[in-house]
């Protein structure tokens, strides 16, 4: 497997992820930039299912090592919303606006199809903690869908 084949297979999920986490186009090309020159240096991994797991936990990582190095920027809400007819993106931007504890969780879980121990082991945190952050992260998407509708 190729840099290029692992771009083709995991670009779109590494988009995302950055897009999610920075909020802004321009960053998140930056990020994607760096988590694959990161996957250069480290070196192809041959296990698609470690691989995936490496290239997310790296990721969510560069995304906080570049936030914390620049300032906060606006969203660009059309850069969010990549669009993909088998996926359902009206909830993206309220999980979008999320405390990242929550935001990331809830991204894995519905939008990338994991289940809560195969988050515990990619973010490496409690299985208990996942499923804590999923029902809290639930229950603020149920109030701001709620406030949305009144």
């Amino acid at each position: 497997m190729t840099i290029e084949d692992v771009i083709d297979t995991y670009g779109d999920m590494v988009t995302r992820i950055c897009i999610m986490n920075l909020r802004n186009s321009d960053d998140a090309k930056d990020c994607f930039q760096e988590v694959f020159i990161k996957l250069y240096k480290h070196g192809i991994i041959e296990d698609h299912d470690y691989l995936k797991h490496w290239l997310i936990r790296v990721t969510i990582n560069t995304c906080k090592d570049y936030r914390r190095v620049f300032y906060k920027k606006t969203i660009n809400i059309e850069d969010v919303l990549i669009q993909d007819e088998k996926k359902d993106y009206v909830l993206l931007p309220v999980i979008l606006d999320m405390p990242t504890r929550y935001k990331n969780v809830l991204y894995l879980y519905y939008y990338e199809g994991y289940k809560t121990d195969e988050i515990a082991e990619i973010l490496k945190m409690n299985i208990n903690t996942v499923k804590s952050r999923l029902k809290r992260g639930r229950e603020i998407l149920k109030k701001k869908v709620g406030e949305d509708d009144e």
